[in-house]
């Protein structure tokens, strides 16, 4: 039986951007448990208390049996107990729950998510849940358009096993479910247990042993073929890779079997090792008594907890779904799919509570994979124990290793016992197991990564401890803050690392180095404020003691190597340095969860006590303050113990002490990375991370340290109080008395929902590239390629290896190529994956990306993309490449083969939500913009103005060429006192009508700050700008910014001190940045009578705030009839977060929008068109020439009556039917895309060019980036721009040619795809100025009624032309005019 189709429910941005790796849904499966764990308690009780009843009860014919399941490490029973007769799913009240074919559902007609046979299969609690939510009752409350997914799509009753048995129809529609199908019984499993873990809490595994005789019996009859089993047997769960570990059996672990061996375990307490759960946490650690086996448990806590489990069905669902026409399944070896139609890969789900060992070899049982945990529960010694015996308590999590669907069992002993841990966490192991999977973790041995995927940097790490909270908020908030402590700090950081790297290194080469360093930080300089001179003299003091600490530890001056106490013993060492690997030599070890920038990285020669010389290799972490009362610090202790781990794991070496230098006291200490400390790190970091993402999925923080003297000085006070009194805090749970209230008594409940709504979607969004982010690890892992990734590159010998640019910008530029030289143009049946089509639709100039070495996956550098082609990428870096460990020459750098990231994450999610937090601060512009945005007051405008002798309004009325619309938006702009909205329609001259508006506001002496949310949209309007002899600042980096204006950056200009900026700053009254450049340190102390911002209609609101908080006016132009924000997250979208602020604020307050309608870009049939379907006619032409504007054709001469008809100079408007081809849709995995199609729009291009229309003029637009990479290679006009409808907003051609893409035999409704999005459709229709030429099926995109209305229009024009398969070749391509007879 094939797998039941879905809707296909994507957006459009997944749809491009995760076309390799599909990503889970978000919002479904998930919103089921979050709705239904709630009621699970009660489902668990009412079913307990009627098992007896239900026992004796008639039962139905196809389960003989009642099903009894036991969970395997806490013995918690579940009894499921079958009904007499086949149910509906049940409802809040606890009824049992069956699926059923017979079920249709009220609001969806019959179920197309249920099994086809006439059985009744009784299910689990994590079943019955997911069947409830499909009941019609429950499903009021959600979209129709999210069911997508049933567990009728797994499971099916087949009465050739027997009815306690359960078989899984799978269909290979992506890749990795060939490994995900390998453990398909074991998460399904896990979900069930997980769920059951909601209704009973943990017992300890002592008590396992109560139910396992009759457990035993009922997991014999599962596993046993019933009499009417068929001959042919399943397979065996060991030939499926599915292997369970027995969690009770002791487990003897005496070695250490990690790779990083610490040397001199001291007995001393170590200042990391308390468990900071214990101190930040009371209320997640339980006593071993205090833990009982009945009644509720935490509903909330374990629900934020199932995030991982859903996933992995998300994940099954996603593989098996597949949308409404034929699959065509590619490069799948072990599953074969014959008509679209996968076989079936039945498995049986073995309930069993054996044990199998692992048969492999010690070297493979070393663990550094990451694990999903199935269930965590507490044990301790036994009542028969001797008290010599007696052992601490201590925690059991069974694992599931997601990759090859084994099973584990880790014990967490003494500290690691206190590790806060649930059910759908992810964590790695980091040590060895036995041969029966089991590990023990503890003081002694090996290490426990809870969520390694959030990569901590050491920094924040060592920061914790003294407030969690604090650093929370440092991860989540991005501050503009500048401190010159902080930069004096910085700049002595890069004389000393200078100094080092230097051959011979002297006073003057320091002093001279000191000018460097300022004239590099020369911007932060200016926000501090600070007196250039006196930032200069305290690096000047410096320059003598770094000079004497680089000479002696070099031993440039040959003398006595100096001492270095390490704690080994009483004697001080004396230590070398023989090498400067590396400065700021940045990190990442996803394997710990830890990431870090190291001041060096140096090979130093060790004399030991018995004069023995030892070398070895050092991180070196130089602090400008004092040591305090001559110690180091615990925090900076604990920064260089983890350098040392992230330093162990780059160079795959023991690396186990490192150099801690304080420059004001001259003082140098040895630090040696011991167990017990790394064991307290490491715990910390655990529980900092799940902090951390607990504010993501929760947005709870941890609770505020309660120290009016400590918290009076953090720079997150005001954000801090706000965020507690949002989640119901008061002053006296503050600990701040009147601090608190005067930071927070302005706040309303109607301003808190607001901040609480906007601070959620925010995190909604940034889950979407967590998600990103563990794809990338994961798609390393599997030396797979990701979206937006460039693999299987090498260095280009021929551009130089690298390329250096001047020494203020200090960047090494490498370009790459690809490994195999693909030709960006391929034949139709080469599935090579070709350069341009890479670079082209997932990265582009200014992205910052991560380097990494293609085989291994080792990350080497970040950069920023400085310049892209088709052919080549051109990467700047801040040094020049090295391989960790290895020669890094020329030579060996070309043989190196890379692969590039785009760095998912720099995101702007941090600066939105201080942007957002700002908003509600207690000062009188945050007061201003929360009264306009969050309070919706109706905007003021200064209506006496527009009669007096303004400079502006003269200058405005002096300009002819403006007609009235743009006339008026400008008085409307010049008359706002709070804001103002324009709404410019497509074509109506929004960009000219901004420079005027410039120009006016000028003319009144007004400053600006002209800002949108691409680089791209800030330079179009500076272009013009400048043509118009416009003095401005263009503040960015220069590799973003458009070579025409790039010249008014600061950094392109002879800017040489402070006063220099001023100067500048003070000559230009506009300034340009986009949205997220806002924290450039040059706008810091400005402000600004007004803010303009363009491309209103696609920025979110929180991206929108920081900008407009520089102004006391804003205005925001846009098009919310075009395209909406981009939003990755549906949850999110669904939620608001697509709507703009300008949306927001002018369906709010009409009154405050200028409407521009006079269009100078379409002809009159293209416009009616966009007229008809979304502006009910507000459009009208500028000018007579551009309502009959029409393509000049030097010779219109085709051959093909069809062909000339579509190019006919007197119809604008084409609709190319292909319903009588027909031209079918193709999909391969998540992606889809149309051959004919691409055809025919390559012929009619080719045609266009022919007969005398330039390439430069004709564009093509798509829905579906695989169409436009299929049209890119069936297309001979290299010079069309073809890119998708997003890419094309604010662009336009002489002539569009559409292809839709979608086309199938039996069309459903396509409402959820992207045609069904009015917004896209529009920008596609208002492209073209003089022809609008679209390909498609007529029967298909009638299901769109948006789309079906379009036919009609261009009906309506003689628009409609039909091709017959008389056209069209077997092959697909079009018949040249020589064949036709």
């Amino acid at each position: 039986m094939p797998p039941k189709k879905k809707n296909n429910t994507s957006s459009s941005s997944s749809s491009a951007s995760k076309k390799h790796n599909p990503q889970p849904s978000k919002f479904g499966i998930q919103h089921f448990f979050d709705r239904h764990t709630q009621n699970n308690a009660l489902l668990a009780s009412q079913k307990l208390q009627t098992n007896n009843a239900s026992d004796s009860a008639a039962k139905p014919v196809s389960d003989p049996l009642p099903a009894r399941t036991r969970d395997p490490i806490c013995s918690t029973v579940v009894q499921v107990t079958p009904q007499p007769s086949p149910q509906k799913p049940s409802d809040d009240k606890g009824n049992t729950n069956y699926i059923s074919n017979n079920d249709n559902r009220s609001n969806n007609g019959p179920s197309q998510n249920t099994p086809t046979e006439k059985s009744v299969v009784p299910v689990d609690n994590v079943m019955e849940d997911i069947v409830s939510e499909l009941s019609p009752d429950i499903s009021k409350a959600m979209p129709l358009k999210r069911f997508k997914f049933s567990p009728g799509m797994f499971i099916k009753q087949t009465q050739d096993y027997g009815v306690d048995e359960v078989t899984w129809k799978i269909s290979p529609v992506n890749e990795r479910l060939q490994a995900v199908s390998k453990h398909v019984p074991n998460v399904i499993k896990a979900l069930a247990d997980s769920s059951r873990l909601n209704l009973l809490p943990f017992r300890s595994c002592s008590e396992d042993k109560t139910f396992r005789d009759k457990d035993d019996k009922v997991d014999e009859l599962l596993t046993s073929p019933t009499p009417k089993a068929s001959a042919k047997a399943l397979p065996s769960m060991s030939k499926l890779g599915l292997k369970r570990i027995n969690p009770e059996q002791s487990v003897d672990f005496d070695t250490n079997p990690i790779t990083l061996s610490y040397s001199g375990v001291s007995s001393r307490q170590s200042p990391f090792r308390t468990p900071p759960s214990l101190s930040h946490c009371p209320d997640k650690v339980h006593p071993i008594n205090d833990i009982q086996c009945t009644g509720p448990s935490d509903q909330l806590y374990l629900r934020q907890h199932k995030k991982t489990l859903l996933e992995l069905l998300d994940q099954v669902e996603d593989a098996i779904a597949v949308d409404d026409a034929t699959v065509c399944n590619k490069g799948t070896d072990s599953l074969k799919c014959c008509d679209g139609i996968a076989d079936e890969l039945p498995v049986r789900a073995n309930h069993a509570d054996e044990r199998t060992r692992s048969h492999r070899s010690k070297e493979d049982m070393v663990a550094d994979s990451s694990y999903l945990v199935l269930q965590v529960s507490e044990n301790s010694r036994s009542a028969d124990s001797s008290a010599a015996d007696a052992r601490s308590p201590y925690k059991v999590l069974r694992l599931l290793n997601e990759q090859t669907g084994e099973e584990r069992v880790v014990n967490l002993r003494d500290e690691w016992f206190f590790s806060v841990i649930a059910p759908g966490d992810t964590v790695n192991i980091i040590g060895q197991f036995d041969e029966g999977g089991s590990c023990d973790i503890g003081h002694e041995n090996n290490f426990l990564i809870v969520h390694p995927d959030i990569l901590l940097s050491g920094t924040r790490v060592a920061g914790s401890f003294g407030c969690l909270r604090r650093t929370v908020l440092d991860e989540r908030l991005k501050c503009n803050e500048y401190s010159t402590a902080a930069l004096t700090g910085t700049l002595l950081h890069q004389i000393f690392q200078a100094g080092l790297t230097e051959d011979n290194p002297s006073i003057d080469f320091l002093e001279g180095y000191t000018e460097v360093v300022l004239l590099r930080n020369i911007e932060s300089l200016y926000a501090c404020g600070v007196n250039e001179s006196d930032v200069r003299k305290t690096l000047i003091d410096a320059v003598p003691r770094i000079l004497s600490w680089i000479l002696r530890f070099t031993n440039k001056e040959e003398n006595e190597d100096p001492n270095v106490c390490f704690g080994f013993h009483n004697r001080p060492n004396k230590v070398a340095i023989s090498e400067v690997i590396d400065i700021e030599e940045m990190a990442w070890a996803p394997k710990y969860g830890l990431k870090g920038m190291i001041d060096a990285s140096v090979r130093v020669t060790v004399q030991s006590v018995k004069d023995e010389l030892e070398e070895k290799i050092m991180p070196v972490e130089f602090k400008t303050g004092k040591s305090p009362a001559g110690q180091s610090s615990a925090e900076h202790n604990a920064q260089v113990i983890l350098y040392t781990l992230l330093m162990s794991e780059r160079y795959q070496n023991t690396i186990d002490s490192g150099l801690l230098y304080y420059l004001q006291s001259d003082q140098t200490q040895g630090i040696v990375a011991q167990r017990s400390d790394l064991v307290g790190l490491i715990m910390r970091r655990n529980e900092l991370a799940s902090d951390i993402l607990k504010a993501l999925t929760s947005q709870q923080l941890p609770a505020m340290l309660k120290s009016p003297g400590i918290c009076k000085g953090c720079r997150h006070l005001n954000v801090c109080s706000i965020y507690h009194k949002l989640h119901g805090g008061s002053t006296k749970s503050s600990g701040l008395e009147d601090v608190f209230d005067s930071l927070t008594d302005h706040l309303t409940s109607s301003h808190s929902k607001f901040l609480c709504h906007w601070d959620r979607l925010i995190d909604l969004e940034a889950k979407e590239t967590e998600l990103l982010r563990k794809e990338m690890w994961r798609s390393h892992s599997l030396k797979a390629p990701n979206c937006g990734s460039l693999s299987s590159i090498v260095l280009d010998a021929s551009y130089g290896i690298p390329h250096q640019k001047s020494v203020k910008d200090n960047r090494f530029v490498y370009r790459f190529v690809r490994q195999d030289n693909c030709p960006s143009e391929v034949s139709d049946g080469d599935h090579c994956s070709t350069y341009s089509t890479n670079l082209d639709l997932t990265l582009a100039s200014g992205d910052y990306v991560i380097l990494s070495n293609d085989s291994s996956g080792q990350i080497i550098a970040k950069g920023v993309i400085s310049d892209i082609s088709q052919i080549h990428v051109s990467v700047s870096f801040s040094k020049r490449l090295r391989i960790p460990g290895r020669c890094s020459t020329t030579h060996d750098l070309l043989q190196q083969v890379w692969r590039i990231d785009k760095d998912e994450f720099v995101t702007s999610f941090a600066s939105m939500r201080f942007s957002l937090a700002q908003l509600f601060l207690q000062n009188v512009r945050s007061t201003h913009l929360r009264r306009m945005i969050v309070d919706l007051e109706a905007p003021r405008f200064d209506c006496e103005s527009i009669v007096s002798q303004d400079p502006a309004i003269s200058y405005v009325r002096s300009k002819k060429s403006l007609n009235d619309d743009q006339c008026k938006a400008i008085l409307k702009i010049l008359a706002a006192k709070d804001y103002a909205l324009i709404l410019g329609m497509p074509g109506t001259g929004k960009t000219s009508t901004l420079v005027h508006a410039v120009k006016a506001l000028l003319e009144r002496g007004s400053s600006i700050l002209l800002t949108a949310y691409t680089n791209s949209a800030v330079d179009n309007l500076l272009m013009k700008l400048k043509a118009q002899d416009i003095d401005f600042v263009r503040i960015g980096r220069p590799e973003a910014v458009h070579e025409v204006v790039r010249g008014h950056c600061l950094s392109a200009t002879s800017i040489q001190n402070v006063e220099d900026i001023k100067i500048r700053l003070g000559q230009v009254r506009v300034v340009a940045v986009t949205c997220l450049g806002i924290s450039s340190p040059l706008l810091a102390n400005m402000r600004f009578d007004v803010c303009i911002m363009d491309e209103a209609g696609q920025t979110t609101l929180p991206v929108s705030l920081g900008p407009l908080a520089f102004a006391s006016v804003f205005v925001l132009v846009g098009d919310h009839y075009q395209l909406p924000p981009l939003v990755q997250s549906i949850e999110a979208r669904e939620n608001g977060m697509g709507i703009s602020l300008f949306c927001r604020l002018s369906e709010t307050h009409p009154e405050a929008i200028a409407e521009l309608r006079s269009q100078y870009r379409m002809r009159q049939g293209i416009m009616d068109l966009s007229n008809a379907l979304i502006y009910g006619d507000r459009l009208r032409c500028g000018s007579s020439e551009i309502a009959n504007a029409t393509l000049e054709f030097s010779n219109l001469n085709c051959g093909l009556t069809w062909l000339e008809d579509v190019l006919n100079p007197s119809r604008p408007v084409i609709f190319i039917d292909t319903d009588m081809l027909p031209a079918l849709e193709v999909r391969d995995q998540k992606t889809v895309n149309n051959p004919v199609e691409a055809h025919i729009i390559a012929e009619v291009a080719t045609e266009l060019v022919r007969n005398g229309i330039v390439g430069e003029q004709i564009g093509v637009i798509t829905p579906y980036n695989s169409q436009a990479n299929l049209i890119r290679k069936a297309a001979s006009e290299t010079t069309m721009e073809i890119h998708t409808i997003d890419k094309y907003q604010g662009r336009d051609k002489d002539c569009i040619l559409v292809s839709f893409v979608r086309s199938s035999e039996n069309p459903t409704n396509l409402a959820a795809s992207l045609l069904g999005d009015w917004h896209r459709i529009n920008v596609a229709l208002t492209r073209a100025r003089k022809k609008l030429i679209m390909v498609g099926s007529r029967r298909t995109l009638s299901k769109v009624l948006l789309l079906k209305l379009l036919i009609k229009n261009v009906e309506e024009q003689c628009g409609i032309i039909s091709v017959s398969k008389k056209d069209i070749v077997p092959k697909g391509q079009l018949r040249k005019c020589s064949q036709m007879g």
